[in-house]
């Protein structure tokens, strides 16, 4: 399975979300491989992998690779590559307001289309005139491609009933487009995790000694395999109906 986590605009949780769930017990329990694949020229998660490798931290059973080039067949053909040899793949794809060619090949090469989404005016705005465009365009000419395409909520109140976010971003998408049944909320974890190359099970053992803390962690981690689990729920769906 690949999987995307696409939006033209950035800071939405794109990188967060991708390093997180491809280190989810979920996915884990799930599949024998993983690869992460950061498209992103900038590096921000090579950086961070770069941090975990001086610091012997394991990996596992997921793998790091970075395609920086911004050549359509050199960045296809490395990611084609890394699918042949992983059982899931989740790809960090960076925000584009111009020309959009990783965003085109996401939408185009993943089997699902994570698209994380804020619930405001700004955030609908800005999908309905970069990213929906691209969306119909690949779906009219791939008909069977309808059904991939998912809008994840994030930077939601801890606290926010979800039915709410569900019934907005149903009442605001188009027929092309799903709401997940899973949110990404707001917490202060999501900013301090990733220091010194951690993931989010590795910087709940450096702090278990702090109880708020440990509490803040725990809630991320529940928010993640929430998310993975619903992830690989829909995946099996696309594959039942292919």
């Amino acid at each position: 399975m690949i999987i995307g986590f696409v939006q033209t605009k950035g800071g939405t949780g794109k990188s967060t979300l991708a390093v997180n769930t491809a280190f989810s017990e979920s996915m884990n329990r799930q599949f024998p491989s993983i690869a992460l694949v950061e498209l992103d020229p900038q590096g921000t998660l090579k950086s961070w992998w770069e941090e975990r490798d001086d610091m012997g931290l394991d990996p596992g059973k997921v793998s790091f690779h970075h395609i920086s080039s911004t050549q359509k067949e050199v960045f296809q053909q490395g990611i084609k590559s890394i699918s042949d040899f992983n059982e899931l793949m989740i790809m960090d794809i960076p925000g584009e307001s111009t020309g959009k060619l990783h965003t085109r090949f996401a939408c185009a090469f993943c089997d699902l289309v994570i698209i994380p989404m804020r619930m405001s005016t700004n955030d609908e705005s800005a999908f309905m005139s970069n990213l929906y465009p691209i969306i119909k365009e690949i779906i009219r000419a791939v008909p069977e491609k309808k059904g991939q395409f998912h809008v994840l909520p994030v930077f939601t109140h801890p606290l926010l009933n979800s039915r709410h976010c569900f019934d907005y971003f149903e009442d605001i998408l188009p027929p092309q487009i799903s709401c997940l049944p899973a949110v990404f909320p707001a917490r202060t974890v999501y900013e301090n995790f990733n220091r010194k190359g951690f993931n989010l099970n590795e910087y709940a053992k450096l702090v278990e000694s702090n109880k708020k803390y440990t509490h803040q962690v725990t809630k991320a981690i529940e928010d993640i395999e929430k998310i993975s689990q619903t992830i690989i729920s829909i995946g099996k769906e696309c594959d039942d109906s292919k």
